[in-house]
């Protein structure tokens, strides 16, 4: 039984690492490689106003700008900052929040208009998308109204390039490559032991069966509200699989039986009921082996409890309509 469920561990710790690692380590290295030829100043008229209105650096503007195309990419620049004590945590918080809203931009042409809405219908499918992205642009909100709040009397004056990146651009691409090279190895040496124990400790815990259990403390909750019977069925698979659910929400509501609303209701409980186990599944990892576990932990927390209270104050909504 312990030798099944390690072996088991081991096996979904490494089919992970072997598609994360490949995209950081891209991500990462196109990103410094950028930078180092000054191509950053080509995004001067979207960093520029988000440092100068959320209070932020330059070098956290840029992250953000970067989350549009890969969030690992983007959260590692925070580490580089971090590193070199050019922002605080504080600042590396504000920004997890603030890049919400890039960082689900790119999924709209991946995920959401070939998946979501051909599953759920042009309205209801529209409708769910609308909210993620509502979710995610009010996080951005309130990370820059944290930012403000918190980083008032920063040393980091907004709009101003930060120290990291030098305003001279590196002449010789040869150059840029080998010093972008030693930058992903360094990020990599760095990342990848501690993502890979995170990983596996992750697996240890779905083979336990802990998450489930976690989640069907839920389950009461649409009996108690009064929903469809097929609410309950729709939020139980999308607890167990999103695209599952995504599937029978559509099958169901094709079928009439189950409304719009009800769909709403139900993907958004399967996302209240599991937020625990999907942040600590896909969100921890990174977070940690990125920032550390105590940083890690605490971005990875805030924008949990964030996404979760929004999602409770639209099913509220949901109900009252």
């Amino acid at each position: 039984m312990i030798s099944h469920i390690i072996a088991s561990s081991l096996i979904y710790a490494l089919y992970w690492m072997a598609r994360i690692v490949p995209v950081i380590a891209l991500g990462v290295f196109v990103t410094n490689f950028a930078v180092n030829n000054g191509l950053m100043h080509k995004f001067d008229r979207l960093i520029n106003p988000i440092s100068r209105n959320a209070h932020i650096s330059t070098i956290s503007a840029l992250a953000v700008v970067t989350c549009t195309f890969s969030t690992v990419a983007g959260y590692s620049m925070l580490v580089d900052g971090l590193t070199e004590k050019i922002i605080s945590e504080r600042e590396v918080i504000a920004t997890t929040l603030i890049s919400s809203f890039a960082s689900i931009l790119s999924h709209f042409f991946t995920f959401f208009i070939p998946v979501v809405i051909p599953l759920l219908g042009l309205t209801t499918g529209s409708i769910y998308v609308c909210l993620l992205m509502l979710t995610a642009l009010l996080k951005t909100c309130f990370g820059i109204l944290l930012a403000r709040h918190w980083l008032r009397d920063a040393e980091n004056v907004p709009g101003q390039p930060s120290a990291n990146y030098a305003d001279t651009p590196v002449a010789d691409k040869r150059d840029a490559l080998n010093k972008s090279a030693k930058s992903t190895y360094k990020m990599l040496k760095r990342i990848v032991p501690t993502m890979s124990i995170t990983l596996f400790l992750v697996a240890i815990a779905m083979e336990l069966n802990l998450f489930e259990s976690f989640s069907a403390v839920f389950a009461p909750l649409t009996n108690l509200l009064g929903l469809e019977s097929g609410v309950v069925l729709i939020c139980a698979t999308d607890i167990v699989n999103t695209t599952s659910g995504l599937i029978l929400a559509g099958s169901m509501l094709s079928e009439g039986l189950i409304t719009t609303k009800g769909v709403l209701i139900a993907l958004l409980l399967g996302n209240v009921a599991s937020f625990s186990a999907r942040f600590t599944k896909h969100s921890l990892p990174i977070h940690v082996s990125l920032f550390g576990p105590k940083l890690g932990s605490k971005t990875v927390a805030i924008n949990a409890a964030t996404t979760l209270v929004l999602n409770v104050i639209f099913i509220l909504v949901l109900l009252m309509i």
